[in-house]
């Protein structure tokens, strides 16, 4: 007789019980005023899994779990541990799938998500990278923006040159177009999804050559062609995703966590997208003036400005401002 604890079929409730073996051949499970009966061949036993307590089943779905599987018949004993068993006492596997799991991660985000999202971008209808684009301008313009001061005829000069630097560069995946807008937060200049490169008053006024403020242009022309916001915008949403599958979670610290990790992520692939674009521009920069001297004065005063304003050079998306001005310099041999 072996002492343990009975679950009636379909019940949740446990019961005080007793398993009694007839022979070879027959089962008998008592519990409360309840007798089950079976042949002993018709009682299956539960595979060992970790410290998961030994469990057997009746054909009418009873289950007993005995108080000491010691005291279980020879025929109900576990004779040797399972491959499962093993793995999961074993901290050389558990360290080996740790490690596995986090190199599978990393290749992940740092390999397979910007292919992945490449992929997705030249796929995408032309109307969702408009649309966007349409979308962030009409909220910059709310909320941040004021119309440029720029004179007319100031204006008119930039967008006729933007014309011929057009007819320059490769085909565009669209068609971009200059705008102009006034911020009291210092130089800068940047492209949307749609093809719309964005001027401040404050960076055409820091330009002392027409080069150098190409420079610009042709830096934020990069974007458009090598699609850099809708790239960046894929990669956010599929990380979020991807964060959100991996935990299985939704609460207010995994939200917070899957933002610091799209920060963090989208950060890092923004450096390399910015090296591309800096590399677009000096190409061209070179074909036009025979080297790319420009854009490294260029960078040179944007530093300045950066400094007189007091922007963290780390809280910025672009690389530091020597890597770029030795960058620009050393393309002039290549």
């Amino acid at each position: 007789m072996v002492k343990g604890i009975a679950f009636a079929a379909g019940e949740s409730g446990k019961h005080q019980a007793e398993l009694f073996v007839i022979g070879e051949t027959k089962a008998i499970l008592t519990f409360d005023d309840k007798t089950v009966e079976c042949r002993l061949d018709e009682v299956s036993r539960s595979e060992r899994i970790g410290n998961l307590p030994l469990q057997l089943s009746f054909p009418d779905g009873e289950l007993f779990l005995p108080d000491n599987e010691a005291d279980l018949p020879y025929c109900f004993q576990v004779k040797s541990r399972g491959w499962l068993t093993r793995l999961e006492s074993s901290k050389t596997a558990i360290l080996s799938s740790i490690a596995a799991a986090l190199l599978f991660m990393a290749a992940f985000f740092s390999i397979g998500l910007p292919g992945i999202s490449t992929g997705i971008t030249q796929v995408l209808p032309e109307e969702i990278p408009m649309a966007v684009g349409e979308h962030v301008m009409s909220q910059l313009d709310e909320r941040m923006f004021t119309a440029s001061e720029l004179d007319t005829e100031r204006q008119q000069a930039l967008n006729q040159r933007f014309d011929e630097l057009m007819k320059m560069l490769p085909q565009m995946p669209v068609n971009p177009r200059l705008v102009f807008r006034n911020w009291k937060q210092g130089p800068n200049a940047f492209a949307l999804s749609d093809g719309t490169v964005v001027l401040l008053d404050p960076l055409v006024n820091l330009a002392q050559t027409d080069a150098q403020l190409e420079s610009v242009i042709l830096h934020e022309l990069g974007h458009v062609y090598h699609q850099h916001v809708m790239k960046g915008l894929v990669r956010s949403t599929l990380i979020s995703v991807s964060i959100a599958v991996i935990t299985g979670e939704s609460t207010g610290v995994i939200d917070l966590m899957t933002g610091l990790g799209v920060l963090a992520a989208t950060a890092g692939y923004s450096r390399a997208d910015e090296e591309e674009s800096d590399q677009f521009a000096a190409k061209y920069l070179s074909t036009i003036y025979g080297d790319a001297s420009a854009q490294a004065e260029m960078f040179a005063l944007l530093g300045e400005a950066h400094q007189t304003e007091g922007m963290s050079q780390w809280l910025s998306s672009h690389p530091d401002t020597e890597s770029r001005i030795e960058a620009a310099n050393s393309f002039q041999t290549e």
